[in-house]
């Protein structure tokens, strides 16, 4: 989220991978923003938790905002330099970290909006292409990972259909599924394709899995937005209850 490879190398940064999503030629301009709701669906032990908000994106800065709004209400926010910080209105509380892994240069959002989906960042992140086949009119390439992260992935495939991403999958050191992502439900905005609909499927050492589905609706750019979170500054005495670099 989590491109936020941190929903892999940090699972307890869950919702840095709802950072999804976005697009429009019109956007590149500074100043430039857009909004959509979102409905995240998430099955773990045969229970449901559903979670509703709000994202936006301003280009100036990669600031990117979620104003999340049930089950629970607050605001997580993260820029293209990685300062991440998630802010508790009800009870004036504040996470914040700092560091590249938390940048919105490193997620879905940036990866769509900047025509990255070729490699989805895999390149910029030091993955190296190794194979690429077609089949059933699928252009299907395989990454190997850096060395850094060689202990936690043997390879990552990535599956294309009509130039746009469907299938992203992360394979741990055994060759065993660690993440699926499908993408589905492409729409247009400005010009480009983005999917409205992304299924993810974490698979844990336990041999359980998570399954979370984002659904997005509601598309607003530039001045259709709500500038009220993209301008929100967290009060000063906001109690700080974490702190990580």
């Amino acid at each position: 989220v989590i491109m936020k490879f941190n929903f892999i190398l940090k699972s307890n940064l869950p919702f840095i991978s709802l950072f999804l999503l976005f697009a429009g030629f019109v956007l590149f301009q500074p100043g430039r923003k857009i909004s959509l709701n979102m409905t995240a669906k998430v099955l773990q032990n045969g229970k449901y938790i559903v979670t509703k908000g709000v994202v936006f994106y301003q280009v100036a800065g990669g600031l990117l905002v979620t104003h999340f709004i049930s089950p629970y209400e607050n605001l997580v926010i993260t820029n293209s330099v990685g300062e991440y910080k998630i802010y508790n209105k009800e009870e004036n509380t504040v996470t914040q970290s700092q560091g590249a892994d938390y940048s919105s240069e490193n997620s879905f959002i940036y990866y769509f909006l900047s025509g990255k989906t070729q490699s989805m960042g895999l390149r910029s992140l030091g993955f190296q292409l190794t194979d690429t086949k077609i089949e059933d009119n699928l252009v299907i390439t395989t990454w190997l990972p850096p060395l850094n992260l060689s202990s936690l992935l043997s390879k990552v495939e990535l599956a294309h259909e009509n130039y746009q991403p469907i299938f992203l999958g992360f394979f741990d050191s055994n060759g065993k599924p660690k993440q699926k992502v499908y993408y589905s439900a492409y729409t247009k905005i400005g010009n480009y394709n983005i999917p409205m609909n992304i299924t993810e499927f974490q698979y844990l050492a336990q041999g359980d899995s998570i399954i979370t589905k984002r659904s997005y609706s509601d598309v607003k750019i530039n001045e259709q937005v709500d500038d009220t979170y993209l301008s929100f500054k967290i009060p000063v005495n906001a109690k700080l209850i974490k702190q990580g670099y």
